[in-house]
């Protein structure tokens, strides 16, 4: 119940933040905030007699129960992390604080009962439960059931818990207190010294789980699938080390991180060159093995009986802080995820300092490693940056312009995580010889074509450096959609495209699918061209390519425009769902792919939809991709309620 419902919100609000990664690092810390608030209500509760915990936790589990998802409109203006934590607070926060809290009490509730000895290993077997409800989610329920339906089928799993729980309670107060041996004192005090290393090893796991996904959907588009695999990885790892104290073995996991931490390094700063399963296997292996060394260690200095709540109290406590560090502090103190190489440098140090404390001796190989590892990062991070001109980050990425200028290469680029978003000539060449839209391009082609018809009236969803306005002349307009705020400033800043233009151009921030809403309510003039070209790490967000989004295009386009998408990337293949918007909007689809070995030419595949015969039957044959069909339209037909990457995923 936990775990089920944390992607299945978190997706249901990409749209309304422009499909950003960010969207399930500030969920994550959400969820893990309230998990703390769990644990210390699962704590203050055990203050109480048995009795009372249980008509307490009872009630309020019906109650929340009652009220969970809703819809209450919550109107604060907040920034993008607060308004996301907001939007789950409101439809889940009670609920998910006190689910949190139901390991929790089982074991104290069964310590309580006669039995002194902690059940740790139910906390693996809650892990697991967690485990199937990750797994299960992007691979059958976000794939064949809608996000209303999911939502439907997990409120009933949620009056299923609550009659278990009512059950339990009976069958409990009822058993006779002759069985009982030596009940736990009710009370327990907060002022209890925890183990700083509770909390400093559960902060450090925390950090590693949301900076891996972060640099997971640097490359690859963020989608349950995404966040599911680390987060899997995260509950494997707890799961196994407590079911048994003895399935951890210092040495081993040892060497392991530090072969972790030098592929960590290299993914850093090369995991872009790497395909799509190559980088999530490569990503695992190093989080498994941090995990591994964090909560083996939590199980090794796990205490028994009493301080049983205040040790979950305390992991928890480390969790929030390491997702408190990531979400929120980190974006503000580094312009790259750096976070990612400070989570390994942290376990780095902190396994020296647990050699040296527990086995009195000094690793020289580890520490050799640990001296060598920060050598190469330096180096690896000047060659890395020499060419930055200027870098911002913010809650949509983090994005960076470089002056690449080598004897094959003069050319001043804007990046967007590890992904070309538009290139300018150092040197004063012909602009359109370059990146994703010289003249061999299907955008450059299509729009020259529409352009010998009539002048254009072009809307372009995503701006990057704005070299798109360089397609147009004084008799056209371009309006340029743009939602992160640091992109126009970035294009206006260390770009001339549109400085120079002679078009008339116009640039919206907003999510563009909003900004077209608008527009078609207050009666905007027609366009003839619209162009989608906005990108969340390496792929289109899925929401600016469903049905209802398509529907809104043809709504703002001309009888006779012209739909453009952006399909180049690495990892998906977004063609059959365009195919399958074609067949149900009876649209023409054609392909365009330029390949390209120049440094200063980038290949990229772009496709067309339109009812234009005219536009058609000007298009050389020679320029157009042949296309293959798609047997599995049902799994392909995106709608806002139903979209899944997976069946598309490049291999």
């Amino acid at each position: 119940m936990l775990f089920q419902i944390q992607p299945m919100l978190s997706k249901e609000l990409l749209p309304q933040f422009g499909g950003g990664a960010s969207v399930w690092s500030a969920s994550l810390f959400f969820y893990q905030t309230v998990l703390l608030l769990g644990y210390f209500y699962a704590h203050f509760l055990t203050r109480y007699p048995l009795k009372k915990q249980m008509v307490i936790h009872i009630s309020l589990v019906v109650l929340a129960s009652l009220i969970s998802l809703n819809k209450f409109q919550v109107n604060f203006t907040l920034t993008p992390y607060w308004s996301v934590i907001a939007n789950l607070l409101n439809q889940i926060g009670l609920v998910f604080m006190l689910l949190s809290a139901t390991s929790v009490l089982m074991q104290r509730w069964y310590i309580e009962r006669g039995e002194n000895t902690v059940p740790y290993h139910w906390y693996s077997v809650s892990n697991l439960g967690s485990l199937l409800a990750l797994i299960s989610y992007p691979i059958i329920f976000e794939v064949f059931f809608s996000l209303q339906q999911q939502k439907d089928y997990w409120q009933i799993g949620l009056l299923i818990y609550c009659m278990l729980l009512i059950s339990l309670a009976y069958k409990l107060l009822s058993m006779s207190t002759k069985k009982n041996k030596s009940p736990l004192p009710l009370t327990q005090k907060m002022s209890k010294k925890p183990n700083v290393l509770w909390i400093i090893l559960s902060a450090t796991s925390s950090i590693m789980l949301i900076a891996t996904t972060q640099m997971i959907s640097t490359n690859i588009p963020p989608m349950p699938l995404v966040w599911v695999m680390p987060l899997t990885i995260y509950l494997v790892t707890f799961s196994y080390t407590f079911a048994n104290k003895s399935n951890y073995n210092r040495s081993v996991w040892v060497y392991a991180f530090i072969l972790s931490a030098f592929a960590g390094l290299i993914m850093y700063f090369l995991g872009s060159q790497f395909n799509a399963v190559s980088q999530i296997i490569i990503y695992s292996f190093i989080l498994f093995t941090g995990c591994m060394i964090c909560h083996g260690e939590l199980r090794e200095l796990a205490p028994q009986s009493t301080l049983l709540t205040h040790f979950y109290l305390y992991i928890a406590l480390g969790g929030a802080l390491g997702s408190l560090f990531t979400t929120l502090l980190a974006p503000v103190l580094f312009e790259q995820i750096t976070e990612y190489i400070v989570s390994l440098a942290v376990l780095l140090t902190l396994i020296s300092y647990i050699q040296i404390t527990k086995l009195k001796k000094i690793n020289t190989l580890l520490i050799g490693a640990s001296a060598l590892w920060c050598g190469c990062y330096l180096v690896l991070y000047f060659s890395f940056n020499q060419y930055n001109v200027a870098s911002q980050r913010n809650f949509y990425g983090y994005l960076t312009v470089k002056d690449i200028n080598t004897a094959e290469l003069a050319q001043r680029r804007l990046i967007d995580g590890t992904t070309i978003h538009g290139s300018q000539p150092l040197h004063g060449q012909n602009s359109l010889t370059n990146s994703y839209y010289h003249q061999h391009t299907g955008v450059a082609k299509s729009l020259a074509i529409l352009k010998s018809q009539e002048n254009l009236s072009m809307g372009v969803v995503g701006l990057g450096a704005g070299v798109l306005a360089s397609l147009a002349d004084k008799h056209d307009t371009v309006h340029f959609y743009e939602l992160n705020p640091a992109v126009y400033k970035m294009a206006n800043t260390y770009f001339d495209y549109l400085k120079n233009t002679q078009a008339k151009v116009n640039v919206t921030i907003g999510d563009g699918r909003v900004s077209l809403v608008n527009e078609l309510k207050n009666n905007a003039p027609l366009m003839n061209a619209l162009v989608i070209d906005a990108f969340s790490s390496d792929v289109i967000p899925a929401h600016l390519l469903t049905q209802e989004a398509l529907e809104l295009y043809w709504q703002r386009l001309s009888e006779n425009g012209i739909l453009v998408i952006h399909i180049s990337n690495n990892h998906i293949d977004l063609l059959p769902v365009l195919q399958a918007h074609s067949t149900n909007f009876a649209k023409a689809l054609i392909k365009f792919k330029h390949n390209s070995t120049k440094l200063t030419a980038l290949g990229s595949e772009w496709v067309v939809l339109t009812s234009n015969q005219l536009f058609l039957d000007a298009i050389k044959v020679s320029d157009l991709s042949p296309l293959k069909s798609y047997p599995k339209t049902e799994l392909v037909h995106w709608t806002d309620q139903k979209n899944s990457s997976l069946p598309l995923l490049k291999f």
